[in-house]
């Protein structure tokens, strides 16, 4: 029996968390509790929840909306589902001219008000190809995304475990 074991990195889909987010709302104050932000609408966030044990996760943004459209993330993290989420940073989006057939995927993302264990990596493709955002979870295990401004009809945040 040899000493060595073999991982195996299993390629993970895309998925979409919930329905697309068409409300604009104003940044999680004080009250950033699981209760408060599981209480607010789903047309007014995306609720990423990866499988136990996930280590990593990358997401891709869509609009239902046109070439130039910008639109601004929060992104909250949780650890457990009655924790309190933490504001983790606040991504500006731009829809590029890239399609999956109906919606556009934002080519442009930027990110400000870092506040990670670890680095939140933004690969911005500004050629119309497909921006993205990677982070490590740190034992995390919801993501929250509302958007604070919204200039398309819809945000659709798509994410895959890696």
């Amino acid at each position: 029996m040899s000493q060595y074991s073999r991982a195996e990195i299993q390629p993970q889909p895309w998925s979409s968390p919930s329905p697309s987010i068409t409300t604009a709302l104003s940044a999680l104050t004080t009250d950033k509790s699981a209760a408060t932000a599981n209480a607010l609408a789903t047309a007014k966030t995306a609720i990423i929840q990866p499988d136990e044990g996930t280590i990593a996760v990358e997401m891709r943004f869509r609009v239902d909306g046109s070439d130039g459209d910008s639109n601004v993330l929060n992104l909250y993290a949780m650890a457990g589902a009655d924790d309190h989420y933490t504001l983790i940073g606040t991504l500006t989006l731009t829809a590029g001219t890239q399609t999956d057939g109906t919606y556009l995927f934002c080519d442009t993302a930027s990110l400000a008000s870092e506040l990670w264990i670890d680095d939140i990596v933004v690969l911005s493709d500004e050629a119309d190809g497909i921006a993205r955002v990677s982070l490590n979870l740190q034992g995390y295990t919801h993501i929250l995304a509302i958007a604070t401004t919204l200039n398309s009809t819809a945000v659709y945040c798509d994410w895959r475990q890696v």
